[in-house]
Order: C-alpha cells, then structure tokens, then sequence
C-alpha cells in the first residue's frame, strides 16, 4: 500500500505557503493583508501540523496542540476581518480586482 500522508502534507505546506506569499503581495501592494488569504494560511499550517501528529512526524504533545489552536483561532479571526472587509482571497494575484464588486 502507498504511504500518501507525505504527499498531503506536502501538498497542505505548499498551500500554505502560496497563501502565504499572497498576504505578503497584497500588503506590499496595498499596506494592509488579505486577511482571507491569512485565515487560509493558517488552516493550511494547521493542518500540516494536525498530519504531522497524526502520522508520527510530530511527537504527539501540549506545544503541537496549542499550535493547532492557535491556528483555529488565527483563521476564524482573519475569515471575520476579511467578511467585514468585504474581501476575496489572493487579490494581489488578481489586478485591479481588490473587493467584491456589488
């Protein structure tokens, strides 16, 4: 059988650190982040971790759980500042597209 947990983890870093980039762009750009983009980042670095515990990369442990609760909480809170921002995710990626047109 085929080992694919480094596969998705791989595929969960790389996410994350497209997102990532994305929020640097936009705030190079623009002077604030995108904070959709940022919620995404963090769901993806948590989930990095959370597979990484799962699958015994990680020593399962309080430093690892706090991690991933620290990431929840990180995406809940830029998902909000985005909603109430009216923003969309990676718009340094997308031109002159900066908000949801009405």
């Amino acid at each position: 059988m085929v080992q694919t947990a480094f596969v998705w983890l791989f595929l969960n870093a790389g996410l994350a650190g497209f997102a990532a980039v994305a929020v640097a762009a936009h705030y190079a750009d623009e002077g604030e982040p995108d904070f959709v983009s940022a919620a995404l980042a963090a769901v993806f670095a948590g989930t990095c971790v959370e597979l990484g515990m799962a699958n015994g990369y990680i020593p399962d442990s309080v430093f690892p759980t706090v991690a991933v609760g620290v990431c929840i909480v990180a995406a809940l809170v830029s998902l909000a500042l985005g909603v109430k921002r009216d923003q969309t995710a990676f718009q340094a990626f997308r031109g002159d597209a900066r908000t949801r047109s009405r």
